[in-house]
């Protein structure tokens, strides 16, 4: 399942503009130090594109192969990321027909929600007495409603993950027992968007594009330990597919590792390789 995918020579993080995000739900050190992963790669409904049209046009490829190019490259791309650091099992290392049975499976006992990001600050003994005391703040997703035929839906511009949530323990033994693996990294959802914000930009027609990639991180035995967004930019210029593989999917990798495998020591900065060469 696999395609060919062309890497060029990465610039650094330090050069382009990147950001990730991340929401902990344990206050314990992930230490995924020598342990194994799996890569559990998004469903086809989770790719979320405006620009799927251009692509498909500029590279000659369907919706389907554009969606199998961004599956098998994200695969790679955290591959090259963890490989140093732990063992990274992939569900492309197996036969076709047992790919499609397992995800199967893995998908019939998924279900994915937005979680809310709560912006969390430094506060005096004062401030959080104060905090107690107010109405807690509502942070659930308002989806819209249908009132008398009528869909009305409200505005939220919090930022959101989008999560996965394990509904059967027992898909996570069986494929623990397959794959024997300590972790599950599922890749919930990519969407690349263009970003009308700087409107001087847009009026000159060199605006960006924003490609962005959901994670949750599972243990074994069903607790999820982590769950963000990693993210970066390039040109509305740039519709070569194999070009916004190469310069931005490690990119996004890099900031899911930076996350998994934080520094040892303060000030210091993990060690991987953006330079790989990909076939």
């Amino acid at each position: 399942m696999r395609s060919t995918l062309l890497f060029l020579a990465l610039l650094t993080c330090g050069i382009i503009q990147a950001q990730h995000s991340t929401l902990r739900f344990t206050d314990q050190a992930i230490n995924l130090n020598q342990k194994s992963i799996l890569i559990v790669p998004f469903e086809s409904k989770m790719y979320l594109s405006d620009i799927n049209k251009s692509l498909s046009e500029n590279n000659n490829l369907t919706s389907n192969q554009i969606i199998n190019r961004f599956t098998t490259a994200i695969d790679q791309s955290i591959y090259y990321a963890f490989q140093e650091k732990c063992t990274v099992n992939s569900f492309y290392g197996i036969e076709d027909t047992a790919v499609t049975a397992d995800l199967n499976y893995v998908y019939d006992n998924l279900k994915l929600e937005y979680e809310l990001v709560s912006v969390t600050e430094d506060k005096t003994k004062a401030e959080k007495l104060k905090a107690k005391l107010k109405k807690k703040e509502d942070n659930s997703y308002n989806r819209g409603q249908i009132n008398n035929g009528e869909v009305i839906t409200k505005a939220d511009f919090r930022e959101r993950y989008m999560k996965t949530v394990v509904t059967d323990q027992k898909m996570l033994d069986s494929m623990h027992f397959k794959f024997d693996n300590d972790y599950f990294l599922f890749v919930n959802q990519l969407d690349i968007k263009n970003d009308y914000s700087d409107m001087i930009a847009v009026q000159q027609g060199n605006f960006k594009r924003i490609v962005q990639l959901h994670y949750t991180l599972y243990a074994k035995d069903g607790a999820i330990l982590t769950t963000g967004i990693s993210k970066t930019a390039f040109s509305n210029h740039q519709n070569d597919i194999n070009k916004i593989i190469s310069e931005n999917f490690p990119i996004l990798a890099y900031q899911i590792f930076e996350d998994l495998f934080p520094p040892e020591e303060e000030g210091t900065s993990p060690k991987v390789n953006l330079k790989k060469s990909w076939k």
